[in-house]
């Protein structure tokens, strides 16, 4: 989404936001304001420095001046320790792309193995920290950056998680302990290569404490479009959040579609929470922008707010690029689903009206993760019942059925459910775990062992003698590229290539002259499980439906990383049905995966698009989100769409599906 922001009356920035003012964690401080060729470092390492190529060219910034930096530009800082393995980090930056190639990756701050600030391949946002091993922690999160046009960056480490922040708010973060990686290196602003970046920088900081709260940014960063794509017809949401100074009186807030009408709406005072015990209070608010029925392309909306500080008037304006497409017409037969987990169902009749009420057909129920089953399951080997419902299963069925919704249920095949359970220890001893090169034990079964294939199996054969629509697959694979390399796999995999790994594992790793034929037998193994199980399924239940929830990415990214061999399944029959785990936010990478996958399948089985409603990767709060990617994968061909996830409690149904059911989501998809 493209920003532009406006002052009152043609006032500078600086009268919204100040500069960086160095403290006791400041490690290094680049304002880019001042003269000449020197680049001054207003922290207390007096880092200054030069470009290396050409001349410093100096424009106007957020405050001040900014530093523009060319092709092959780049600052190189001097090896101090204090830029390194620190327990606690900060490294921020306001960006200005001027590239508008999609594919060209861009470096801001550059320290390889310590940590980076980045824009990726169609402007992805990434941040990466190391730990003091080398272990390397990639932060991504959904940030549409647009050339010429201002954002805030920033990673932060606080010694228990490492986070990614865009324009003050947090997008991305994994867990990490230690100390920052404490190797010697070059830190550099941008590259000299092909990677540099391309635009201009401002107030440069890197600091040795997690920072908790980005004001600057978040000053002006007072509002964003729920969703970049809009239906035509259908709505666009402006979704406010001014931060402004305590004392500050009512704020207007106002947004319009190009060539529309303006909508407008007052925040009162008392609406102005404190942000912490900072001299900041913030609001929140949304106002909904109607699409008139045939607009299509490109288009932009207008978002404004204006309040009074200290008798002076100020206004700040931001603008999004958005797009619109036409609403494809819901069709008569669609599969409508969501996945849903059993642990958590208390009120069966409940969470499938409310399915029901919002428009939905179907349901994929987790029931099941390895030896561990979450109903009444004769199988076991361990069973936790939910809410001590030891008819669960029967009065799951017949609730979905009164509700029209077609239960499917699905199982965590390798993974084990419960690790320290007597069966899980036992399974351990007896060298069913699988192990990653080092020797280490990965609490997932190894299918290498015709025992966990069995195991696999039968899970799935019980519940098809219930009276159900489908069985999934999920978790049909290995957890990464780390799994297996226990020793029955090295013998199975010997035996295979008819001679000894005379390097193991390095030899069947990733670069490894192996590899290859090492990424062919993890594939094996896991199809095979498939073949097996499918086919005892079918036996038993020959009309039952039978999908897998499949890693989205390229065929071939999919077999290397965790052995998983979907189009092949799909090509071989082996499956009816996938549901590609799409859960990206943005909605161009949605369309990306989606197509991806519909491409490679080839029409072979249907793809029911998987939409990330309340997953790992984000929260979805407001319909338009969930209209835009039915929409794409309606668009695209694909039949259906599974969203994950609907599990109790949940506001789904009445915050998401049902606004849509007049319009995206009307009928019942049953024909």
């Amino acid at each position: 989404m493209a920003m532009a922001c406006v002052l009152a009356g043609g006032a500078a920035w600086a009268q919204v936001i100040e500069p960086y003012q160095p403290d006791e964690h400041t490690l290094l401080l680049y304002h880019f304001d001042g003269e000449g060729d020197q680049i001054i470092d207003s922290g207390p390492l007096g880092l200054d420095a030069t470009l290396t190529q050409g001349p410093v060219e100096r424009v106007e910034g957020v405050i001040g001046k900014a530093l523009r930096m060319g092709e092959g530009q780049a600052i190189t800082l001097p090896d101090r320790p204090e830029l390194r393995g620190m327990d606690q980090l900060t490294v921020e930056l306001w960006f200005n792309t001027h590239c508008e190639d999609l594919d060209h990756r861009q470096r801001t701050v550059v320290f390889w193995d310590h940590y980076l600030i980045s824009l990726f391949e169609h402007r992805r946002f990434v941040g990466h920290i190391y730990g003091a091993d080398g272990e390397k922690f990639i932060l991504s999160g959904p940030a549409d950056v647009q050339p010429n046009t201002w954002y805030h960056a920033a990673i932060t480490y606080d010694g228990k998680r490492a986070r990614l922040w865009f324009n003050g708010r947090e997008i991305g973060g994994a867990k990490m302990t230690g100390p920052v990686n404490d190797a010697a290196g070059t830190a550099r602003i941008s590259m000299p290569t092909g990677d540099g970046f391309i635009g201009d920088l401002d107030e440069v900081r890197i600091s040795s404490i997690a920072r908790q709260q980005f004001i600057g940014p978040r000053q002006l960063d007072v509002a964003h479009v729920a969703c970049d794509l809009g239906l035509s017809p259908g709505t666009f949401r402006a979704v406010f959040t001014p931060v402004v100074p305590q004392g500050t009186g009512q704020v207007q807030c106002r947004a319009s579609l190009s060539g529309g009408a303006e909508a407008s709406m007052t925040i009162a005072p008392d609406a102005l929470q404190p942000i912490g015990d900072l001299p900041w209070v913030e609001g929140k608010g949304d106002l909904v922008l109607p699409v008139p029925a045939g607009v299509e392309g490109a288009d932009r909306v207008t978002c404004a707010i204006s309040y009074d500080q200290g008798g002076e008037p100020r206004s700040i304006e931001r603008q999004f690029a958005v797009r619109v497409e036409e609403m494809v017409p819901p069709p008569a037969v669609e599969f409508r689903g969501a996945w849903t987990h059993s642990h958590a169902i208390e009120d069966p009749e409940d969470l499938f009206s409310r399915m029901q009420a919002g428009g939905l057909n179907a349901a994929v129920m987790r029931v099941r993760r390895g030896e561990t089953a979450y109903f009444n399951s004769k199988l076991g080997p361990v069973v936790k019942l939910p809410f001590d419902n030891e008819s669960f299963m029967e009065d799951t069925i017949a609730a979905s059925a009164r509700h029209g919704i077609d239960l499917h249920c699905y199982v965590n095949n390798f993974p084990i459910g419960t690790p320290q359970s007597e069966w899980a220890q036992q399974a351990l001893a007896d060298g069913r775990w699988q192990k990653d090169p080092d020797g280490k034990d990965i609490d997932w079964l190894c299918p290498s062992d015709p025992r966990n294939v069995e195991l696999v199996t039968q899970g799935m054969v019980e519940l098809a003698g219930y009276p159900i629509r489908g069985v999934q697959y999920d978790f049909i694979r290995f957890p990464n590229d780390r799994g297996c390399y226990c020793e029955r796999c090295r013998a199975k995999f010997e035996e295979r290539i008819g001679r000894a790994v005379g390097n193991w594992p390095a030899d069947v790793l990733a670069g490894g002259e192996l590899y290859e034929q090492y990424t062919d037998f993890r594939c094996d193994l896991i199809t095979n499980a498939v073949r097996v199980t499918s086919a005892a399924v079918r036996e038993v239940n020959p009309d039952i439906l039978i999908s897998a929830a499949v890693f989205a990415m390229p065929p071939e990214s999919a077999r290397h990383s965790v052995g998983q061999d979907w189009a092949r399944w799909a090509h071989e029959g082996l499956v009816d049905a996938l549901c590609p785990m799409s859960y990206v936010q943005d909605t161009q990478a949605f369309e990306q995966t989606v197509k991806t996958i519909l491409d490679a399948v080839e029409g072979t089985v249907p793809v029911y698009a998987g939409i990330g409603v309340r997953s790992g990767n984000g929260v979805m709060h407001y319909p338009e989100e969930m209209a835009a990617k039915i929409n794409t994968a309606r668009r695209l061909g694909a039949p259906g769409f599974n969203m994950f996830c609907v599990t109790p409690p949940t506001d789904v149904p009445e915050a998401i599906l049902i606004p849509l059911r007049d319009s995206v989501l009307a009928g019942d998809g049953r024909g």
